[in-house]
């Protein structure tokens, strides 16, 4: 009958033996991430008045004053996995947001919530590694045009939106398991941009 469930038979059919080993698997290594915990937390205030274009082709925006501090933390742990989150810490009009991404979406893709977003949260984000890249491509300053990302330089400014990005570092341990890990962030914080 659909919607019941039986109770699986670990020795039984080689189907059920694999569910078994891989639940067992995965419960291990979850009580292992439980224990070493994370590697680090870090945050860092984006002010939208500090995104110039110039850094999209001039100028390295790593090295620009207004961001080097972030980049040369995020350099340190560059080959980590991470969850990342945008906070918005401005006032902001959530309909503004959704209208100027949307109008963007003919360039990059990206999903639009109908649900209000909780805790100001932009988006909810995470790389196995290169998250020095990843923000890169969030603020709109990556040499690729196909880059996928928020690409706040090209609609934050004119809002003089403020943000707060939450990184949280992560030890590889929890590659295999990090999707897991931003669908359950998402799922606290309710991002404005995003599929989860």
């Amino acid at each position: 009958m659909l919607g019941s469930r039986q109770r699986i038979n670990c020795s039984g059919t080689m189907e059920q033996q694999f569910f078994c080993e891989t639940a067992e698997r995965y419960s291990t290594l979850f009580r292992h991430i439980a224990e070493i915990g994370i590697v680090k937390e870090m945050s860092f205030e984006i002010d939208s008045k500090d995104f110039e274009n110039k850094y999209r082709d001039k100028e390295d925006v790593r090295h620009a004053a207004p961001f080097k501090q972030m980049f040369d933390a995020l350099t340190e742990v560059d080959n980590l996995p991470c969850l990342y989150r945008w906070e918005i810490t401005s006032p902001y009009n959530e309909d503004d947001i959704k209208q100027a991404v949307g109008e963007l979406q003919k360039f990059t893709p990206r999903v639009l919530k109908k649900a209000k977003a909780t805790y100001n949260t932009l988006y909810v984000g995470k790389v196995k590694e290169s998250i020095v890249g990843r923000i890169i491509q969030h603020l709109g300053y990556h040499r690729n045009p196909a880059s996928h990302g928020l690409q706040l330089n090209d609609w934050a400014k004119p809002m003089n939106l403020h943000f707060r990005l939450h990184i949280i570092v992560l030890p590889d341990e929890v590659i295999p398991v990090e999707e897991i890990f931003e669908t359950e962030l998402a799922h606290k914080y309710v991002p404005l941009i995003g599929i989860h």
